[in-house]
C-alpha cells in the first residue's frame, strides 16, 4: 500500500510539473491503440494506475528493462493524452519499518 502511495505522489507530481506550452497539441488517441503502439514501439506495459479525483485514470507503462517510461492520462470521456516520457525508470524499494515499540 505505501508503495502504492509513493508512485501515486510521483506521478502526481509529474502531472503538476509537466507543461505543455499552448502551442504544442497533446498526443491523444484511443487508449488501446495508445497502448498497443507503446508496446510495440518501446516493449512498455502498464506497471501502475490510479484514479484521480475528476473520475480519470493515470497510469505509469514501463519498458521491462527500465530503459524507456510513459506516464498516460485517460479522460473519463473516453480519449488517453500522454503526459510525460522519459528514459531510465527507476523502481523504489519500499523501506522496511523496524519493530514496533
Amino acid at each position: 500500500m505505501l508503495k502504492t502511495l509513493s508512485l501515486i505522489a510521483v506521478v502526481a507530481g509529474a502531472v503538476a510539473v509537466t507543461h505543455t506550452p499552448a502551442s504544442a497539441s497533446p498526443v491523444c488517441g484511443d487508449r488501446s491503440k495508445v497502448i498497443d503502439s507503446l508496446s510495440a514501439k518501446y516493449s512498455e506495459e502498464p506497471v501502475a494506475v490510479g484514479v484521480t479525483s475528476n473520475g480519470g485514470v493515470i497510469e505509469v507503462l514501463k519498458a521491462p528493462d527500465g530503459q524507456t517510461w510513459t506516464i498516460l492520462f485517460t479522460y473519463p470521456s473516453g480519449p488517453s493524452c500522454l503526459v510525460a516520457s522519459g528514459e531510465a525508470w527507476q523502481d523504489l524499494e519500499e523501506k522496511l519499518k523496524g519493530p514496533a515499540a
